[in-house]
């Protein structure tokens, strides 16, 4: 930041904090009157705090609650404490044939580039490690606390990845967590295509990944920034007792389940999900996974789509089967 852009940023700072009123309206039009005044761009709420913190450290001002609340972004995204981090896995090809995912080269299957989090995954590349350093900067400079994190891992069926790369993905994502954040974001390097990953480097020593996971979990414990909840994506049919105790391992705490639909004859046509004990007659299914998910004691949510082929608009807001968590 430029030596005069700081002091204009800076008395923005000072003149706020003698005013004494901290509403919206007051610091924009404060804000849009500073920078005409003094011909530079519109000031971001970002950028002040960044100013704040470095006349807190410098020991210029006191520090002021009220005035970070004032300049947060978006406080609901952190108004439960816990701060929200979503990553997207590489391109992969998906063993379903459901019709209603949407297909974009150089994404992993369901998810397109116009949306935040997976945006974010195009741009660095799908390297978890980068994907939370970004998000984390991110929200910190929007003055959120990311002392606690909940990290939410999506991208095609997280069951369908090898192993070696599910173990060296979240392993990468509790390194990024456990690092210092970098100072500047990961930009995309080279094209992303869908990829052999069993034949990564990185991955062939399995038993290396496992301790490496293991340590950066312990360290995790006492870091300045903590996963506190792990969420996993992945279909119900993938979802057995053998897959329930990796992702145990993984250090999951939440399951989220793409059935899509409780009718049997809905999937038939529109997916290719099973097994599921299905009865004609009433429409219904019951997915065995939800019951292993259970018994695990597993926070568990199901995603249904409305307005699927052969629905109507009664099953679709009114499902005659509910399973917990939608």
């Amino acid at each position: 930041m430029a030596v005069s852009r700081f002091i204009i940023l800076h008395k923005i700072i000072t003149d706020l904090i003698k005013k004494g009123d901290l509403r919206p309206s007051v610091l924009a039009s404060l804000k849009r009157q500073t920078a005409a005044r003094a011909k530079i761009k519109f000031p971001t709420n970002a950028e002040l705090l960044s100013v704040y913190h470095r006349l807190i450290k410098s020991k210029s001002i006191a520090k002021n609650p009220a005035l970070e609340d004032s300049l947060r972004t978006r406080a609901i995204r952190t108004l439960s404490g816990v701060a929200v981090v979503t990553v997207l896995t590489k391109p992969h090809a998906c063993p379903g044939k459901c019709l209603y995912c949407p297909k974009e080269k150089g994404m992993p299957k369901s998810y397109l580039k116009n949306e935040p989090a997976a945006n974010r995954a195009f741009l660095t590349n799908f390297d978890p490690f980068a994907q939370v350093q970004v998000r984390l900067k991110a929200l910190r400079d929007n003055g959120h606390p990311i002392d606690k994190i909940e990290l939410i891992v999506l991208g095609g069926t997280w069951s369908a990845y090898p192993k070696n790369y599910r173990y060296w993905f979240i392993k990468e994502c509790f390194r990024a967590a456990n690092k210092h954040l970098s100072a500047s974001p990961c930009q995309r390097r080279g094209s992303i295509q869908e990829v052999s990953l069993e034949q990564t480097p990185q991955l062939q020593d399995a038993s290396k990944i496992i301790q490496e996971l293991r340590f950066q979990q312990r360290r995790n414990e006492t870091a300045a920034h903590r996963i506190i909840g792990l969420t996993l994506e992945t279909r119900p049919d993938y979802l057995d007792l053998a897959e329930i105790k990796m992702m145990r391992e993984l250090g999951c705490t939440r399951v989220e389940l793409g059935a899509q639909s409780v009718y049997g004859d809905v999937l038939k046509i529109t997916s290719d999900k099973s097994p599921i004990l299905y009865q004609p007659s009433s429409r219904i299914i019951y997915s065995i996974p939800y019951l292993d998910a259970k018994s695990i004691k597993y926070l568990y949510v199901s995603v249904l789509t409305p307005d699927l082929k052969s629905t109507t608009i009664l099953c679709s807001i009114c499902p005659a089967q509910r399973p917990p968590g939608i």
